[in-house]
């Protein structure tokens, strides 16, 4: 049976570093390496909601205006995110969070199913008859 590996495994990966733990968030040809692992689940919402926004063509930020500075004069001032922006960035953290979760989950079933599947072997393998 061939298993492919998860894509959050592939998006968000952990690294054992003489300092401590290095979290990695790749996703749509974006990198960002972080000491912290919210962080890390920050910038792959990022990128993942950056890339669907684009795609979709949804404004992601409001337009750039032209203020004046009291000591540069004239300059620009990039307009700040969209709320739907904020808002789908939010649910894609939490749908990072949940897949993470439920990962976890799994994992220490898999373990309880393991022990007991051992266990059960080794009672048939001791059957008297």
């Amino acid at each position: 049976m061939n298993v492919k590996q998860p894509a959050v495994d592939l998006a968000l990966q952990k690294y054992a570093t003489p300092v401590g733990d290095l979290f990695v968030a790749i996703r749509h040809g974006r990198m960002k390496r972080c000491f912290s692992r919210e962080t890390a689940i920050r910038y792959l919402a990022f990128f993942m909601t950056t890339c669907a926004f684009e795609r979709s063509g949804f404004k992601q930020r409001h337009p750039d205006a032209l203020v004046t500075h009291p000591v540069h004069g004239k300059a620009w001032k990039r307009g700040g995110i969209t709320e739907g922006y904020y808002f789908a960035h939010q649910r894609t953290v939490r749908r990072i969070r949940r897949i993470l979760a439920k990962k976890r989950e799994i994992a220490k079933w898999q373990k309880d199913y393991d022990a007991a599947a051992s266990n059960i072997a080794l009672l048939l393998s001791q059957k008297p008859y």
